[in-house]
């Protein structure tokens, strides 16, 4: 065996064991994600010979990126806390369904463009928790209910909880692109390439998602593709915004804002009746379905009560964008305000390693906590159901924080330890031993690497904090484009996010079909699989056969 066999076998095995502890065993990622840390550490220390200070200083500028990250998903969570605690959701939801009794067009306004919606406000696994409960409030079987709202829950993903995945998930590659300008240049330039590819996919998710569920119930695909003027329509109502927002603002809004314009547009179409279709399909009747689409928590009857106005239930997010597309545009000037305070650790322990945070440009921050902090005010709720919400909120962020604090830790000591010793790190040697055995056809395997991190991890932005300096090596290792293989990483991860073990097992506790996590899983492998393979290819057309000028 080769010394860079030897050497990449070793720079794999953190990697490894997240993988066999979580898919393997079905570790959550916070016990697992620490015993890939501690291997990493290991392995920095005794194989690469890394000075103990490097280790720690690696660890702590993990620990920074962490806390950029995980104030957005708290906030992020706390708003939707608090809308569930004062009954907005459940308005939300009504405010869609109201306009169709089609199951399938049902599926369009819940099971997509509620979903995108949700993924844009809050990512990290909130869409398919959210959705999949409304579905079955509305008659749907609870497995199918899941299917859908998790196959759905893969084009806005790369830009969920306002853009973490991008910006968040390639932050620690800050300090090795250099693409000829500013490295929030170059995060927009991966987003744009990310959005462009999605949109081109995405436009036609939600008709396969019809095509599937009526496959599922009524074993005709045919019946799905009756509604194809319509969910093409859906699909383009959220992907052209989500498109030309990623390209004109940025990574943060594409998503957020892509399915607040959908939303109104998809809404006012079918209630006007155009595009929808012809004949009124249903489901069939409850007697008559298998065992395996139910559990504990028995489907309603569609029947939901508006606890209070539309226009109040959604105001906090039309807020919410509105905030962040004035702070985003530098035409309005808001931007350098939210950045002029910064706190930065230069040289960490003595070394050239060094992190910043800028609290105030933080989403998390402003506008999230902000609006939180209002939205009990205006919604006249209670102390307890105040505190009941953000008690939620510190509970369901918890497990996320220690998976962020262990992976980011697990992979700056990765990234890290060439620097300290002035050779190739651990993803470098990863990067060579791939493109000695792939070569230039990387950009189709790029996407897979995503889907496999997401499936490990649970989480895009995960995947991308994981492999997203490997991809870039690799890119380099290759010549091939660098943006556009972390933007397939990126497109990957989104893709994973039908099948990967943590939100399957979550949507599927939310509707009662604990233990049917493997059927899921089946019925949404082959269409993650195709998602990337799609991505690979539109990746490698747009490189080669264009030959677009990308770093």
């Amino acid at each position: 065996m080769s010394n860079l066999a030897i050497q990449a076998l070793l720079a794999s095995v953190p990697i490894i064991i997240v993988g066999i502890l979580m898919v393997g065993f079905v570790w959550p990622s916070k016990k697992a994600m620490p015993l890939g840390y501690l291997s990493a550490l290991i392995i920095g220390l005794l194989a690469w010979k890394m000075p103990f200070k490097w280790v720690i200083a690696s660890t702590l500028s993990g620990v920074m990126t962490t806390v950029n990250i995980l104030l957005i998903v708290f906030g992020a969570i706390l708003i939707l806390k608090i809308l569930q605690s004062g009954g907005a959701v459940d308005t939300i939801g009504a405010s869609l369904t109201g306009v169709t009794k089609d199951r399938r067009v049902q599926v369009l306004l819940v099971g997509w463009l509620l979903v995108t919606f949700f993924e844009g406000a809050a990512g990290f696994g909130t869409p398919a928790a959210v959705a999949a409960p409304l579905l079955v409030g509305l008659g749907f079987p609870p497995l199918v209910s899941v299917i859908i709202a998790l196959l759905a829950d893969s084009t806005p993903v790369s830009f969920g909880a306002v853009g973490i995945p991008i910006w968040g998930g390639f932050a620690a590659l800050e300090s090795v692109a250099q693409s000829g300008g500013t490295f929030q240049q170059f995060l927009v330039s991966i987003g744009f390439y990310t959005a462009v590819i999605h949109g081109i996919i995405g436009t036609f998710v939600p008709l396969f998602a019809v095509m599937l569920m009526t496959k599922i119930t009524r074993g005709s695909f045919r019946d799905g593709f009756k509604v194809w003027p319509v969910a093409v329509f859906a699909g383009a109502a959220f992907t052209i915004p989500f498109m030309l927002i990623s390209a004109f603002v940025g990574p943060e809004l594409p998503s957020l804002l892509g399915s607040l314009i959908a939303i109104p547009i998809v809404v006012f179409v079918i209630s006007k009746g155009w595009l929808n279709p012809k004949d009124e399909w249903s489901l069939p009747a409850r007697k008559d379905w298998p065992a395996e689409w139910v559990g504990s928590v028995e489907p309603g009857d569609g029947q939901v009560e508006l606890k209070m106005s539309i226009f109040k239930a959604w105001l906090p997010y039309i807020l919410i964008g509105l905030i962040l597309l004035i702070s985003r545009l530098e035409f309005f000037g808001v931007a350098p305000i939210l950045k002029s305070f910064v706190i930065k650790w230069s040289n960490i322990l003595g070394t050239n390693l060094s992190n910043s945070l800028e609290p105030f440009y933080n989403p998390g921050i402003f506008p999230f906590i902000f609006i939180a902090l209002l939205m009990p005010l205006f919604f006249g709720m209670d102390k307890k159901q105040v505190k009941t919400a953000w008690r939620d909120t510190f509970k369901a962020v918890t497990p996320a924080a220690i998976a962020l604090v262990f992976t980011l830790g697990m992979v700056r000591i990765m990234m890290d330890s060439g620097l300290a010793v002035n050779g190739d790190s651990m993803l470098i040697v990863l990067a060579k031993a791939a493109s000695s055995i792939v070569g230039q056809a990387w950009l189709f395997f790029a996407p897979f690497v995503g889907i496999l991190g997401a499936f490990i991890s649970g989480s895009n932005t995960v995947s991308d904090i994981m492999f997203g300096n490997f991809q870039f090596a690799t890119a380099v290792q290759v010549g091939t484009s660098k943006t556009m293989a972390l933007a397939l990483q990126a497109i990957g991860g989104a893709a994973g996010n039908m099948i990967c073990v943590h939100n399957v097992v979550a949507a599927c506790a939310t509707v009662g079909i604990v233990g049917k996590e493997g059927l899921v899983i089946r019925k949404n492998l082959i269409p993650a699989l195709l998602y990337g393979l799609l991505a690979g290819i539109i990746g490698w057309i747009i490189v080669s056969v264009f030959q677009i000028g990308l770093y």
